[in-house]
């Protein structure tokens, strides 16, 4: 039974559930259509009621409150019409609807509907049933919610009293209604009374839980908070640094073992109130192990997940393993599948389902089988003195972080603000690492978006301002500077902001991106790529020859349901046209190749640059440059299961797949992120996206910008070339010559090199179109080692 929303426990775990995976239409007549498919009859009253609730509690999970009230207002009113008034499940919908008012401070309409359930539960269950209690618990939340403390105490008592006497001491429901009570002592600042409880309850869900269960870190947590406000910072940060390992274990098992990729990030964002009080406290404090722990912290947690993926995609590239390469190959055919259907046009949600879960399946089961090399790479416990050790000589790492700072008093996390971490290579007079509160996210978002879509000078200065005038001192006094920004900066165009001294940035020093701190460190996989391939001058209109013939060879086509038509892509964008100065561009950097190499590339044009050639590559290529369209499907972020089916590139033939016409292969020219991951480009130096907003992605608190970017550095390129906003076709001919002139002029040059150097060279240019930031600013340089 899907069980009551319980609110009001201190800092309580966040953790996603099964519920979180429902998601869907709040009418009646789809959640019956949807049962039917499942179950292959009709479904019952009470199963159409349960699903509402879950829909209730999924809509809940992800802060959309609205769509919560909906689907709680109507599995009330059905459960009324279908099962009656006093039935159980009829009494969950009422007790949710009560939890989603609590929610949201409208307790004048919550507290009537709880004291109903209440009543009526008690009077039909009866006062010791677990039901009972929960409905008393969230009574007793409310009044504190209110600062009715004293009305509350007795409340959270009798369910303490209650629960432990007919569940016993070491029930699930008895630890969390010790929690509560705890929690309402803390809220009073009675931490002395609360500590005890939150002892007991820790040392009883370690012994019956596990330590790395979500309940019994959630109690350590509270107990951690309670500690800060007591001053006993030291023993506050031993119970922080044993949470991260615990918490750390226990995702990284998550991330292997859950089917769902939305439940999955869903883990991740669990863990945010974590590492919230940990930022928080070393923020407020002067103990430098409170500051080393935050470093720690932030450095080893973002991008977790990616990571994962990415050392699991290593071992299958490299493996011998005939099995494995088999289920590699299954995997890949199983993602080709699902992005076409997930992008077409009324896609039957039955056949969308099945393909959604033979592809995670897939991967939960590729995941185990690699466990052992996944866990030295994405498991490892980082620490800043590795990344510090990592930077070149007079540099330094800006690691920028989200974060909500938390009010230890009240337990409550604020509003969103970004952190900065500066570490750098050789602390000299000052301290080894320095933390930064940069201010509130919502003072620089607004500025990103103006500089992105109007190139605002005095925008580029302010948010510059904004976010670094307070450290700007301490940045200019590094040699160059590795920046690992967070969700919406990943967007940010760092090289064009404007100095206090007038200057670009990328005047006054190299800057290096990365996506996460972590890679400065040498992974152990580097691998040697060959040759260089080409793709430009790309005709979307037509399949070319070459797609017949390696039909024969090939996958077969995908089933009738795959050969609607592209709607979300047509929706949002018209066709793509043909990118004239792009065949010139291919022709150019092949040119200068072939000057530097005295060998010739492979070139890629027209009907020829098609999917199925970037798919089949026989093996990695040093350097691809892919000059076409990029996408980015924005007004599907909502719904998307699965955000690497967001973005993508545009080759051969991409506008017959718009129309739902696949190529005798079975690719209908649309590449999206979810199958870039399974590029063979293991080796690969260096990708060069030469296309429009090829930067962008769904962002993701723990992840940053799910897009192409990502994908091509989990399908193993060590280096992305990136645009933030559209491009001009002849002035980005130009600039790609230029680069490639440089990169390729026998002084061994790196692409971070060559790229500032060709930034340099169209900001002292003459003409007054290379000067401005709009045509060489966009491109971005993603770095690993």
């Amino acid at each position: 039974m899907v069980r009551s929303l319980l609110i009001g426990g201190l800092l309580l775990w966040a953790g996603a559930s099964a519920a979180l995976e429902e998601g869907g239409s709040t009418t009646v007549e789809a959640v019956v259509q949807e049962l039917q498919g499942e179950l292959g009859r009709a479904p019952s009253d009470e199963e159409v009621v349960r699903r509402l609730n879950a829909l209730t509690v999924a809509a809940y999970g992800k802060g959309d409150y609205a769509q919560a009230e909906a689907a709680a207002r109507l599995a009330w009113t059905e459960g009324r019409g279908r099962l009656g008034e006093e039935h159980p499940v009829t009494l969950v919908s009422l007790n949710n609807l009560a939890a989603l008012y609590d929610a949201q401070g409208r307790y004048g309409e919550a507290e009537p509907l709880l004291q109903r359930a209440l009543e009526t539960r008690e009077r039909v269950l009866g006062r010791e049933h677990p039901d009972s209690l929960v409905s008393l618990n969230n009574l007793a939340a409310l009044y504190k919610s209110q600062g009715r403390y004293g009305e509350a105490e007795p409340l959270y008592q009798r369910a303490l009293e209650t629960s432990e006497r007919v569940l016993g001491r070491e029930h699930p429901d008895s630890l969390s209604s010790l929690n509560n009570l705890a929690g309402l002592y803390y809220a009073q600042g009675r931490y002395g009374e609360a500590e005890p409880l939150y002892q007991r309850a820790l040392e009883t869900s370690e012994r019956v839980l596990g330590p790395d269960h979500p309940d019994t870190v959630a109690v350590q947590l509270n107990l951690a908070v309670a500690l800060i406000n007591q001053n006993r910072v030291t023993q506050a940060l031993r119970t922080l640094r044993t949470l991260d390992s615990r918490l750390h274990a226990f995702v990284t098992g998550q991330l292997a073992t859950t089917e769902r990729e939305r439940v999955r990030r869903g883990w991740l964002l669990s863990q945010s109130s974590f590492q919230d009080v940990v930022f928080t406290l070393a923020l407020k404090s002067t103990d430098t192990d409170a500051h080393r722990l935050a470093a720690d912290i932030l450095l080893r947690w973002h991008r977790l997940a990616g990571e994962e993926e990415g050392a699991i995609a290593h071992l299958l590239r490299t493996s011998h393993d005939p099995q494995l390469l088999a289920e590699a190959e299954a995997l890949r055919r199983a993602r080709t599948e699902y992005s076409h259907l997930v992008n077409s046009a009324n896609p039957a949600p039955t056949a969308l389902r099945a393909a959604q879960v033979r592809m995670e399946r897939q991967e939960v089961a590729l995941a185990a089988r690699s466990r052992p090399f996944a866990s030295l790479r994405a498991g490892r416990q980082v620490e800043w003195e590795a990344v510090q050790s990592a930077l070149p000589r007079g540099s330094a790492l800006l690691a920028l972080r989200m974060y909500k700072p938390v009010d230890f008093k009240t337990g409550r996390a604020g509003a969103p603000h970004w952190l900065a971490l500066l570490l750098p290579q050789e602390p000299e007079a000052g301290p080894e690492l320095y933390l930064q509160d940069l201010g509130p996210v919502s003072a620089t978002i607004p500025l990103l978006r103006e500089l992105r879509e109007s190139g605002s000078d005095a925008a580029a200065q302010a948010l510059y301002a904004t976010l670094f005038g307070r450290l700007d001192e301490q940045l200019a006094g590094y040699r160059e500077l590795f920046i690992a920004p967070d969700g919406e900066l990943e967007l940010a165009p760092f090289a064009r902001l404007r100095l206090p001294d007038g200057r670009f940035w990328v005047e006054r020093q190299p800057l290096h991106r990365l996506l996460s701190g972590r890679d400065l460190l040498p992974t152990g996989t580097a691998g040697m790529g060959e040759g260089m391939v080409v793709f430009g001058g790309i005709d979307y209109s037509t399949y070319g020859p070459a797609e017949t013939a390696a039909a024969k060879e090939g996958p077969a086509a995908s089933g009738g349901e795959l050969l609607a038509a592209s709607r979300r892509l047509r929706d949002e964008r018209g066709e793509f046209k043909l990118l004239e100065h792009t065949g010139v561009e291919a022709e150019g950097v092949a040119g200068f190749y072939w000057d530097y190499h005295q060998r010739a590339p492979v070139v890629w044009q027209g009907a020829e640059a098609s999917e199925q050639r970037l798919k089949s590559l026989a093996r990695p290529p040093r350097i691809l440059h892919l000059a076409t369209h990029g996408f980015f499907l924005s007004q599907s972020q909502k719904r998307a299961e699965r955000p690497a089916t967001l973005a993508g590139l545009a080759l051969a033939g991409a506008n017959l797949g718009r129309k739902g016409q696949l190529s005798p292969t079975g690719e209908d020219g649309l590449l999206y992120a979810l199958e870039v991951q399974d590029l063979y480009l293991e080796g690969t130096e260096l990708v060069t996206l030469s296309a429009c907003d090829t930067a962008l992605g769904q962002v993701d608190y723990s992840e940053g910008v799910y897009g192409l970017v990502r994908a091509f550095r989990i399908a193993g390129t060590r280096d992305v070339l990136m645009t933030l906003w559209p491009l001009d076709d002849a002035l980005a001919q130009g600039f790609m010559e230029g680069f490639y002139r440089r990169l390729f002029d026998g002084s061994g040059k790196r692409p971070a090199e060559a790229l500032r150097e060709t930034q340099l060279a169209w900001i002292g240019d003459s003409d007054p179109r290379r000067r401005d930031p709009k045509y060489w600013a966009p491109y971005v340089l993603v770095e690993g080692r």
